[in-house]
């Protein structure tokens, strides 16, 4: 027979049914955000400890090379070893990462040591470490060696010194390894982190706590044998002091491992506090559920009973009572009470799916901000680098002994145009921050913007990016309320932008104009393009399209936001378009258009003797070439430039010029050929001047032969110049009016 129940204990089963699916539930979505935070951290702790190994490659990159530079020097046979010693004591001094300086020769006899006077006996080399780099001449990082005292440990990295083509001596730095403790210190750590570095044999080399006692031992076996089998992870451990922590580790480029280990309880803690809490009130829940069931049931009981008591009394005949309405109402409240429990389920699990949902984009967010973060910071290293290392180098030719005028004129113009573009990425990277946070401010003035842009084009022809650069400009007069500083600084990257993505062979178009209220700046090149899921993207901080010419850099990404950002603060606008890849840009910027202000002159005069002459320059060498513009134009001509023989040709078919002056060794087809082919398309409408090098007679008579009206010997003054081009060009006009 079914055994049956009473109403309290149905009672009870029901709120169990109902409460124990949502506590295990809020228990496993308590767990899944645990779990989920727990691998945010774990990435997390690969992030910070890959940061880490790229602080130890470039410590050590950098003593390679400034070990590599001194081995130079010593090759070059320039100085003795008592001077390279006193150099390299020198160089001691002035870095903190180094102990000492050792040399010894490729047999293995000791030259000098830092740590003791030129010729002092110095101890012996082992010359299996150095082996490789006597037999193969590259770089070496040795592995933690004890001291000869036994009571000390160092790291060495040598390199080799080149005399006559053999290898002559091996220079080895002795890495202060107290600096390498403080490099893991000064890093970014939560409290309780411990930050090591082994080599190759996973030994202790430095460490951010108890450096001295760890240096040379072993980590745990474990940790080891997961080292061994990858080359990065994160796992948890416990650690040396017995504390149980949670350990991510990768290598370096020299084959050294880092690791970064933090206390797993506090983590842990974490999680376990949370189920308490949630299990406390679980089990609050539950007892309340009871007392309920208990207290409900006797109403529903007493109720039940006396609707038992009324149906027997009309089974009997007797009289029915009236039913209480209280009793109805319970059951019904209990209905209702049910229906809203389950809408508030519902209800919570909607919010957690948003939850999740919203966590889910924070996440993808983050990822993409810290992936772009890295980019821009692996971009920004190169950026530096490039000019750091030019600089570095003509710092280095400044102090060599025996270097000729030239030599030291050209180390500094290296160090004072590289620090000219150092200047200008810090300059728009301060920009960016400053207009990101409103701390910009313009310092307006009627400004005629053809002038302006003049300026800027006139300031960005000696650049790199412009060098060789054929640039056709077309103007009209309008002004604008500005800051004079920024709208150069518009027109400037505009003018790089275009250059960077476009080949040097193709013009770039400059047109300044007036459309109803607004004045017109307008850049086009002949590059390559823009795809249309860039275009809406071209203005946003740190994008960066991938560029196809070659040598090209793809810079930082923050020049055309600078462009919009300094445009919308002039009341302004810019906008990009292209037809797609392969196909070109146009950036349009527009600014409010004023009237031209009372007190500008509208007829000043001209800075220099106006010429109404336009000079081609056909010159393979950019200085030369860079050179000669600013001459010409300083004497009031109209100058084209042009790199070699094809683009020279190209130039003359597209834009006539009157005078062109020809440099005869260009590359590929040289000056004779071009004369010869602008004589034969051209006839007499051209005059061609040769500049050259070669001056005998029989030079001269073969440039007559190829067609040029004049010859000229390099170095030619100004005045000849100007006096080549003035009479040729009225020879010229003279003889075609006289056959006309």
């Amino acid at each position: 027979m079914r055994r049956r129940q009473g109403i309290r204990w149905q009672l009870f089963q029901l709120q169990l049914v109902s409460l124990v699916p949502i506590g295990l539930l809020a228990a496993l979505l308590l767990y899944l955000h645990w779990h989920a935070q727990e691998r945010e951290r774990q990435r997390a702790q690969i992030e910070s400890v890959r940061l880490l190994a790229v602080a130890v490659d470039n410590a050590l990159d950098s003593t390679v090379q400034r070990l590599g530079i001194l081995a130079q020097v010593w090759g070059t046979g320039s100085l003795n070893s008592a001077d390279v010693h006193a150099q390299a004591k020198r160089a001691v001094a002035g870095s903190t990462d180094w102990a000492g300086v050792v040399a010894f020769h490729a047999t293995g006899r000791s030259v000098f040591s830092t740590r003791a006077p030129y010729g002092a006996p110095v101890e012996g080399m082992r010359l299996d470490i150095w082996w490789p780099v006597l037999a193969e001449r590259r770089p070496v990082v040795s592995d933690l060696v004890a001291e000869p005292s036994g009571k000390d440990w160092r790291v060495r990295v040598g390199v080799p010194v080149i005399q006559g083509n053999e290898v002559a001596y091996v220079l080895i730095a002795d890495l202060d390894l107290d600096w390498y403790d403080r490099l893991l210190t000064e890093q970014r750590q939560v409290q309780g982190a411990v930050a090591g570095i082994f080599d190759r044999s996973f030994k202790f080399v430095a460490c951010n706590k108890e450096s001295v006692m760890r240096r040379g031992q072993d980590p745990t076996l474990e940790l080891v044998r997961n080292m061994r089998a990858r080359p990065e992870g994160v796992a948890r451990y416990v650690n040396l002091n017995g504390e149980r922590v949670i350990t991510a580790w990768t290598f370096t480029g020299v084959g050294w491992a880092v690791g970064w280990s933090v206390p797993s309880a506090p983590v842990d803690k974490v999680f376990w506090n949370y189920l308490l809490v949630l299990g406390l009130l679980w089990a609050t829940a539950v007892g309340g559920g009871m007392l309920y069931a208990m207290v409900k049931g006797r109403t529903i009981a007493a109720t039940l009973k006396l609707v038992k008591e009324q149906a027997e009394d009309f089974a009997a005949g007797r009289r029915i009572g009236t039913r209480p309405e209280s009793d109805v109402e319970e059951i019904n409240s209990a209905i209702v009470s049910f229906e809203k429990a389950r809408a508030t389920l519902n209800s919570a699990m909607h919010e957690r799916d948003r939850a999740m949902e919203t966590e889910r984009k924070a996440r993808a967010a983050a990822e993409e901000a810290n992936r772009a973060k890295d980019e821009f910071l692996a971009v920004l290293g190169h950026e530096l680098r490039n000019p750091l290392a030019a600089i570095s180098a003509a710092a280095s030719i400044a102090t060599i002994e025996g270097r000729t005028p030239s030599q030291s004129k050209f180390a500094n113009e290296v160090i004072d145009r590289q620090s000219h573009h150092l200047k200008r990425l810090i300059d728009d990277l301060i920009d960016v921050g400053r207009l990101a946070t409103g701390k910009i401010s313009l310092v307006r003035e009627p400004v005629e913007l053809a002038d302006s842009v003049r300026q800027a084009i006139a300031a960005q022809r000696s650049a790199e990016d412009l060098r060789g650069r054929h640039l056709e400009f077309e103007a009209a007069t309008v002004y604008v309320d500005a800051d004079r500083t920024r709208i150069e600084q518009i027109m400037s990257n505009l003018l790089i932008n275009a250059a960077r993505y476009s080949p040097a062979a193709r013009p770039i178009r400059v047109r300044v104009a007036r459309e109803g209220d607004e004045a017109v700046i307008q850049v086009t090149d002949q590059g390559r393009g823009i795809a249309a899921d860039d275009l809406p993207r071209v203005f946003d901080s740190f994008f960066r399209v991938e560029s196809d010419i070659k040598h090209s850099t793809r810079g930082l990404g923050i020049g055309l936001t600078l462009v919009r950002r300094l445009a919308q603060l002039h009341g302004g606008e810019v906008s990009a378009e292209s037809d797609g890849l392969g196909k070109g840009a146009t950036f349009t910027v527009r600014l409010p258009a004023i009237a031209v202000p009372a007190s500008i002159q509208r007829e000043p005069g001209p800075r220099t003797a106006a010429r109404d002459v336009t000079v081609l320059v056909v010159e393979d060498n950019a200085d030369a070439r860079e050179t000669l513009r600013v001459l010409l134009e300083l004497q009031g001509y109209r100058v084209l430039q042009a790199a070699n023989g094809a683009a020279a040709t190209e130039v003359l078919r597209r834009v006539r010029p009157r005078v062109a002056l020809i440099d005869i060794g260009l590359p590929g087809m040289d000056g004779y050929e071009v004369a010869r082919r602008a004589r034969a398309e051209f006839g007499q409408e051209i005059v061609l001047i040769a500049l050259t090098g070669y001056g005998t007679p029989q030079d001269e008579e073969k440039a007559a032969q190829a067609g040029f009206d004049r010859h000229l010997t390099k170095p030619a003054s100004a005045d000849a110049l100007a006096q080549a081009i003035e009479s040729e060009d009225a020879r010229s006009r003279h003889l075609t009016a006289k056959q006309a």
